[in-house]
């Protein structure tokens, strides 16, 4: 069985203003069908099917499979009976949430920490009393609470529990003015009187009908079936309710029904859920095709902004006093969408597939607009459409072509000139000009690039927008059918050239490149940061317009894709925050970037993929500010009791879940100090808090001017030990410590000192020592190397006299050889005679005595000999012995007896020398003989 609604208790001022704005907001005669939000599975965390919902204290209350749901607007939480049974029905009284469940009921509280403690009613029952049943429906009636099952009625009242048991089925029920009534199979439409279940009169045919809602209607109760539709009881009597609408009910199974706001609201098993107007005999359909998750309604539950659904898989709810609606509901599939028109009793719609006509909720197709679309501009009561293909006039909904010119970006009248325009197209520029309703079409020459904006400054002096390469001023001739001259020079301005947009904003020519915003200067030809607008925008100086034109109603994004509105640029004009939820993922990305259409003074147009959303600003003051409620504390993951104060220490990690009961359009933001506000999504994160007294600031807010009063959360962060009583011992302890430490530091870096300048002098004892050492040891070298230069002199000198010595013994013995020669003949003993010759032969120039002389030389000059030979290899004995003469310094004079040549003879030796030596002419002789050691 399935959960009634109950009577809504509404002040008649707010029901009126409500009803005038429910549902039955009309858009050029059309009616406009809501923005659904779909809470799913995964959203939520619980079971597929949800059976009963109601709401207190700002939070929304759900019997789902899984157990109880509790959402605050930003966070949901589940709680699981005992027993894990699946809760049926829900019922918020006073500050008790009670819950029906199979063989169970009960209630759940709030503990001081924010979540909900169970405590069981049905546990004080016999077994027996509810034996197999589940409690499918809960009713407050006065001072008693009554949950009914299929086979029961269980009355809680004053603590003690009264069970009623009829004997046949309990269907439907309800509470009405203080009356409980019920379905009773078999019988009728029953009353309950002292205790008892009494049939009303004339309900007897309803015994074996399947009633699902029972609720008042006026002066009247309506009596919603299963497959029969619905019948109306008044003065004791039952009649069927009349008209289509209960036909088409009887085809879609009834389950539920309520009336709020003027409107009766049906549920149903196979199509969603119906709003019908008993007045203008009209409804309207919600269901999988325009928006619900699902088509199956098991119960519904309404408050002063939200109609709320629990469906077989999910939940749903619906704003009753929403702001923002989609122009394509039913999920058409339009593309992306560049443009928007309002037009007569339409909406003509430019995307990337062609042209859209949106008419009472009906969308149909431009036929011949296949393709990119870019713009749509009204001229003279006639739509203008820059196409892919070409530019197009739009009458009576077909296209006729006005210029081939590919991709019509933008189109302008020309102030100075009467019914001409120009165009900004793929090619360039285009001259628009109607007379006698013919348009005249040229091309303006002298530019020859991709505009996709232009922008005045004055007559014949613009500012064109190249599609990749920034902005240009151009000068027109004064028919404007040329561009005489082109100025590139200010694009070095900007940060970004390629994504820059181009705009005129209170009669300024205004740049944004993404970063901020630019104007020009025409007194100094200069392009320069827009002060006022960036002042004025302030942290969201890196919005961007959105608007085609700016001179109305301004629609800015900013960089992480949130919407706001401004009614202008003043500084105290309000600025909205369009909630995301909308828009997010929707907006359309790429070369026809994001438009938003301002169609009057209330509603603006903001193009999405697939679909367009309306806001009208006019609604959004009806919309309460509710101040925001702290939902969860967490230290470190801890849950805490909810307080006004509460009390952490400084390295604790504060996590606090806040809320606002649901609205689908405030936001919330908090502070710390009240001067920087951020905005969150119900999740703030706290660490490092000064030590003391912190305030945590929140506040709802609407528009820049509309917000909420303020909830605040003192949160004390204790001070850190070492500033108590312990931190003050310690710390005079360790200036004590310190206190010895110095001291005995001190000493012992004297002591240190000490001994590192006693190192020291040692030190450069030493060092002098071994300079001391050094110098002797210099000097001691030098002597010994004169010394051995002495001996060397000494030596040569000697060797030289004993090679003149051996000279002159050569020559001696040569003249007394001569000499014996002479008296050979005469010599009579022949014998001894020769032996003197043999030994006068044998001691002149022997090789022997040149051995003994090389010797010596290679004894005072290190193997001269042999250095030499190695490196000359071809050199004769004589060469050699030249070589040592040389080397012992002797002169030319003194070697020539050495040799047994002439002075001549030994000048030739010496130049053959040199030959042999490969000697060059600069270089010295005995000088390259010296150095060979």
């Amino acid at each position: 069985m399935l959960n009634i609604l109950s009577k809504l208790s509404l002040k008649p001022y707010i029901v009126a203003k409500l009803i005038a704005l429910f549902f039955t907001t009309s858009f050029f005669a059309q009616t406009i069908i809501p923005p659904i939000n779909n809470f799913y599975v995964q959203d939520y965390k619980g079971g597929n099917q949800n059976w009963g919902i109601d709401s207190g204290d700002g939070y929304i209350y759900v019997a789902n499979n899984e157990g109880l749901l509790e959402f605050d607007g930003v966070n949901w939480h589940l709680y699981k009976l005992p027993h894990g049974t699946i809760i049926r029905s829900v019922k918020v009284v006073g500050d008790k949430i009670y819950t029906g469940s199979y063989e169970e009921f009960g209630y759940w509280e709030r503990l001081a920490n924010g979540d909900l403690s169970y405590t069981s009613l049905s546990s004080s029952l016999d077994p027996k009393e509810l034996d197999t049943q589940a409690i499918w429906e809960i009713y407050n009636l006065k001072d008693a609470v009554i949950f009914k099952s299929f086979a029961a009625l269980f009355i809680y009242k004053n603590g003690g529990i009264k069970v009623i048991k009829p004997g046949y089925i309990l269907m439907a029920s309800n509470v009405i003015d203080d009356h409980f009534y019920v379905h009773g199979v078999g019988n009728g439409l029953l009353e309950l009187e002292n205790n008892k279940l009494v049939l009303l009169q004339d309900t007897e045919q309803l015994a074996e009908t399947r009633v699902q809602a029972i609720i008042p209607l006026h002066d009247k109760m309506l009596i919603g079936t299963a497959h029969d539709g619905c019948y109306e009881y008044a003065n004791k009597k039952l009649s069927r309710w009349q008209g289509s609408f209960n036909e088409l009910l009887k085809e879609n199974q009834l389950n539920t029904l309520s009336y709020t706001h003027g409107f009766l609201f049906a549920g149903t098993i196979k199509n969603g859920v119906y709003r019908y107007d008993p007045k203008a005999k009209n409804y309207i359909n919600l269901n999988v095709k325009n928006g619900l998750q699902n088509n199956t309604v098991l119960a519904s539950y309404s408050n002063d902004s939200m109609l709320w659904l629990a469906l077989d898989n999910g939940i749903s709810a619906i704003p009753i006093n929403f702001y923002a609606y989609y122009l394509n509901p039913y999920k058409e599939d339009i593309g992306a969408v560049y443009d928007v028109l309002e037009y007569k009793d339409a909406v003509y719609v430019a995307t990337n597939t062609g042209i859209y006509k949106i008419h009472n909720n009906a969308i149909s197709f431009i036929e011949g607009s296949q393709d990119h679309t870019w713009s749509l501009t009204l001229v003279n009561d006639q739509i203008i459409c820059g196409h892919n293909s070409g530019t197009y006039e739009i009458i009576n909904d077909k296209l006729y072509l006005l210029d081939k010119k590919n991709g019509g970006y933008v189109f302008k009248p020309l102030q100075d000139r009467s019914n001409t325009y120009i165009q900004g197209n793929y090619s360039g520029l285009t001259l628009y000009k109607k007379i006698l309703n013919k348009w005249e079409v040229s091309t303006i020459v002298g530019i020859n690039f991709p505009v996709k904006n232009i922008i005045f400054e004055k007559p014949h002096v613009a500012w064109v927008l190249h599609a990749n390469k920034g902005i240009f001023r151009i000068f027109f001739t004064d028919d404007y059918k040329k561009v005489f001259k082109i100025e590139p020079q200010y694009n070095k301005e900007f940060h970004n050239i390629y994504r820059l947009k181009l705009f005129s904003i209170d009669k300024n020519i205004a740049f944004y490149d993404q970063y901020q915003w630019y104007a020009y200067n025409s007194l100094e030809d200069r392009i320069e940061p827009f002060e006022s607008l960036n002042r004025i925008l302030g942290r969201d100086r890196n919005a961007v317009l959105m608007n085609k034109f700016s001179d109305e109603m301004l629609v800015f994004k900013k960089p992480d894709n949130s919407i706001f509105i401004r009614k202008n640029l003043k500084d105290s004009v309000s600025q909205f925050l369009v909630p995301k939820k909308y828009y997010d993922n929707k907006l359309v990305r790429g070369e026809g970037d994001q438009k938003a259409v301002v169609a009057n003074d209330s509603v603006v147009y903001i193009a999405l993929y697939n679909d367009v959303l309306a806001v009208n600003t006019k609604r959004i003051n009806v919309s309460p500010v509710n101040i925001p409620k702290i939902d969860r504390i967490y230290t470190n993951g801890i849950l805490q009791d909810l307080s006004s104060k509460i009390t952490v220490r400084r390295r604790d990690t504060l996590n606090i879940e806040v809320y606002v009961p649901f609205q689908s359009n405030n936001s919330i933001e908090y502070s710390l100090d009240d001067r920087h506000w951020s905005q969150t999504d119900g999740k703030i994160t706290l660490i490092n808090l000064s030590h003391g007294l912190n305030e945590l600031l929140l506040r709802s807010y609407l528009t820049v001017d509309k917000r909420s009063e303020i909830n605040k959360l003192e949160i004390y962060v204790k001070p850190p030990w070492y500033l108590g009583i312990w931190g003050l011992v310690l710390a005079l302890t360790v200036v004590l410590i310190i206190f010895y430490l110095i001291t005995v530091v001190n000493k012992y870096v004297l002591i240190k000192h000490k001994n590192y300048l006693e190192d020291q002098y040692r030190h450069q004892q030493e060092i002098h020592r071994k300079e001391e050492a050094l110098i002797n040891e210099k000097k001691i070298n030098e002597l010994l190397k004169k010394q051995h230069e002495i001996e060397l002199n000494s030596k040569t000198k000697e060797l030289a006299n004993t090679a003149m010595e051996m000279t002159k013994k050569d020559e001696l013995l040569d003249t007394i050889k001569g000499e014996l020669q002479l008296f050979k003949k005469e010599i009579i003993n022949k014998p001894k005679f020769d032996k003197l010759l043999q030994t006068i032969n044998k001691n002149i120039n022997t090789s022997k005595d040149w051995e003994v002389f090389e010797s010596n030389f290679n004894e005072i000059h290190d193997s001269f000999f042999k250095s030499l030979i190695k490196k000359h290899e071809h050199l004769t004995p004589k060469d050699l012995k030249l070589c040592a003469y040389l080397k012992m310094n002797l002169s030319t004079k003194e070697i020539a007896p050495l040799l047994g040549i002439s002075h001549r003879g030994v000048e030739i030796h010496r130049y053959r020398l040199r030959k042999k030596l490969d000697l060059d002419t600069e270089q010295n002789l005995n000088e390259y003989l010296m150095k060979i050691s």
